[in-house]
Parts: C-alpha cells; sequence; structure tokens
C-alpha cells in the first residue's frame, strides 16, 4: 500500500539511532580530514580561502558518512535499498520529478520569504543568503558545473537518503509520525551548522520528510530538495 499510514504498531527497521550518529560522525571526521588535507596541499590559509574544487571536495568528504552507512548496511546487513524509499518506479517518474520540483520551487520562493519576514522586520541587515553567495562567488567557468553538480544534485540525494531515508525511520521505529517528521527536520537543520538559515532548513525538512512518509519512498523528496536548492543556486549565479 502506498504511503505511510500512522497506527498503533510502530514500524520495525533493521538499524537504529546509533547508526544515524555514526554517519553523521562519519561523515564530520571525513570532511576535518578532507579540509586539513587541502589546505595543506593547496597552500590556504583558512577555510574561507577555500577554492569551488576544495569546497567540493570537503562536501564529498561529508557524503562517505551520509551514504555509507547505508551503504555498509545494504552490503553487510542484508538491508535492501528501497527499505530506505529508494524506489524510483518509471510509471510514475516524471509525474514525480515535475511535482517534487514545483513543490522545492514554491517552498523556495513562497515560504522562505514568509518564514523571515517578521525577522527581517525587526532586523533588517541579516544577510540570510551570505553563504550561499560567498560559495556562489567562487564558480566560474568549470565551477558553475561544479556548483551545480554539488549543490542541486549531489547534496539532495545524499542529504534525502541519509536524513528521510535512514534517519526518518529509526525516529519513526521509537516514536509517533509526527514527532519523527520533527525530529528528523531539526536534525536535518541543525547539522548544517548555519543558525541564521535554520528556520529554512527545517521548514524544508518537514517538506522533504511529510513527502516521504506520505509517499512511502524518498522519489518526490528528493526532487522537492533539488528544486529547492537550484533556485538559490540561479537567483544568486
Amino acid at each position: 500500500m502506498e504511503g505511510a499510514v500512522e497506527g498503533k504498531t510502530r514500524p520495525s527497521v533493521a538499524w537504529g539511532l546509533g547508526h544515524v550518529a555514526a554517519g553523521l560522525l562519519v561523515g564530520m571526521l571525513a570532511s576535518v580530514t578532507a579540509m586539513g588535507v587541502v589546505q595543506a596541499l593547496g597552500g590556504f590559509d583558512t577555510a574561507d580561502d577555500l577554492s569551488l574544487i576544495a569546497v567540493s571536495l570537503v562536501q564529498g568528504a561529508l557524503c562517505l558518512g551520509l551514504v555509507g552507512v547505508p551503504a555498509w548496511l545494504v552490503v553487510g546487513r542484508g538491508v535492501r535499498w528501497s527499505d530506505f524509499g529508494w524506489q524510483f518506479p518509471s510509471t510514475r517518474r516524471w509525474r514525480d520529478a515535475l511535482q517534487g520540483l514545483a513543490i522545492g520551487v514554491v517552498a523556495q520562493v513562497a515560504a522562505v520569504p514568509a518564514i523571515y519576514l517578521p525577522i527581517l522586520l525587526l532586523n533588517d541587515d541579516l544577510d540570510v543568503s551570505g553563504p550561499a553567495r560567498e560559495l556562489i562567488d567562487r564558480a566560474d567557468g568549470f565551477g558553475v558545473a561544479l556548483l551545480l553538480l554539488m549543490v542541486v544534485v549531489m547534496a539532495p540525494v545524499a542529504e534525502e537518503l541519509f536524513f528521510r531515508g535512514l534517519a526518518l525511520r529509526a525516529f519513526e521505529a521509537r516514536m509517533g509520525q509526527r514527532l519523527a517528521l520533527l525530529a528528523s527536520a531539526l536534525l536535518f537543520g541543525i547539522t548544517h551548522l548555519q543558525l541564521l538559515q535554520l528556520p529554512a532548513l527545517v521548514m524544508i525538512g518537514l517538506v522533504c520528510g511529510w513527502l516521504t512518509q506520505k509517499d512511502g519512498r524518498l522519489d518526490r523528496a528528493v526532487w522537492a530538495h533539488m528544486g529547492f536548492n537550484a533556485v538559490t543556486t540561479a537567483v544568486l549565479l
């Protein structure tokens, strides 16, 4: 039956919150190690001086944990990719893509401004898009293609697999669906370590988590995440 129906019996999964913590830990350790390596080899004084290629390597290292733990469960524990919701049925492929992209775009152009309007009315000096602009300012030529691959494709796929495929289901096995949705969205937002962007990150986490729970798979959530990130990238380029 398509979709997730909340009931008294919580779903059983072959992994737990320990695997979620392990994925985050491995990802952080890998990214810190990659940061040290690229700074040493590239002669960068600080993390702010990193080239876009160097930033991409660091982000790729982070994905080792986000994708690595689900991959280890598949290879070593007999878990199927479909257990994480990684199902892309061909009969719904284009409809899911269009619907997901539309949801992500609307979330970015309508929901985000609505969330930040009260904050900006109190303090109009806040630069919500600052970190994204700093990253995009480093893109030139090949860097633009690399940026699109990293922000619009790689990050949404890895993060949806981990936060909605692995983490959301681990939370659902221990609490009700609504609490699990909130917990996974908060985890998603907090792990980005961007306080000013936290409300928007939690919001898109809630949207993608709701889509995953409604569909029982990651298709529309991945596309929504891509659409959300693509709008920011396109506006700032």
